[in-house]
Formats: C-alpha cells, sequence, structure tokens
C-alpha cells in the first residue's frame, strides 16, 4: 500500500475524498467541491383541460462548481475563461468509473486568509453540455 493513500474497509465503492479532481493547476490540494445543477426542478409542465398537470419538462443543461484549493504560490492558476477538468463521481448516477467535464472558470477567484489557517482560493466553475471551453 502507498503511503498516504486510504486503505477502505466495509462498502468499498463510497466514494472518499478530493484527490485527483481538479486538472488545473496540477498537483492542487483541493479542500472542496460543491456542484449546482443549472436546472435542479422541472422547468415548467404541461397542464390538462382541467388544469391539472399531465406533463413535468425536465432539462439537464450542466452545473456550476465552486472548488477551494489551499493557495500554493508555486501554482499557476487558471484565469477567467480558461478550460478546467472537473473530474467527479457520475454527476447523473451510475456507478463505477469516474466522468471528466470540461468546465471553464466562470468569475474572478476568491482568496480568503485568516488567522492559524492556510490561505484558500475559491474558483467558480461553469459547465454548460452545449457549450465547448476554448
Amino acid at each position: 500500500m502507498a503511503v498516504n493513500s486510504p486503505h477502505i474497509e466495509g462498502v468499498t465503492t463510497i466514494v472518499w475524498g478530493t484527490g485527483g479532481q481538479v486538472g488545473s493547476p496540477a498537483g492542487a490540494i483541493v479542500e472542496s467541491v460543491a456542484m449546482t445543477p443549472r436546472n435542479g426542478a422541472p422547468i415548467g409542465e404541461i397542464e390538462d383541460g382541467n388544469g391539472a398537470s399531465v406533463t413535468n419538462i425536465l432539462l439537464d443543461d450542466g452545473f456550476d462548481a465552486k472548488v477551494v484549493c489551499v493557495h500554493d504560490t508555486s501554482k499557476t492558476w487558471p484565469t477567467l475563461g480558461s478550460t478546467v477538468v472537473l473530474t467527479v463521481p457520475p454527476y447523473l448516477g451510475g456507478a463505477g468509473a469516474l466522468t471528466a467535464y470540461s468546465c471553464f472558470v466562470a468569475g474572478n477567484h476568491e482568496l480568503s486568509m485568516s488567522r492559524k489557517k492556510e490561505a484558500t482560493i475559491t474558483m467558480t466553475l461553469r459547465y454548460r453540455p452545449g457549450i465547448t471551453p476554448a
């Protein structure tokens, strides 16, 4: 077993930690990733002649993500509009392998510094299935 690798007993399919989730900058220490679907609920519904709902309209139109990393001054952080590959368990469910999403940096980074704690940088990423990052 490699040094600093978790050894999981019991249910081994549970996702553990944040290692390898962000492709840029390589080797960044990721504290957390929070993904919010663009459309987390039906975007509309169709009613019958009596006004009762008979159809919901669902749309899978990507997500926005907040990625919090330890701020390492030796890293070159991606700039506004840059492509970042976010590798996570399948967003739409399913078992097994990870899914890589080509996201783009959708805003300027947030910096956070406090006493007795390392500085963090928060990247706002956006994934839309119909938009190919440059």
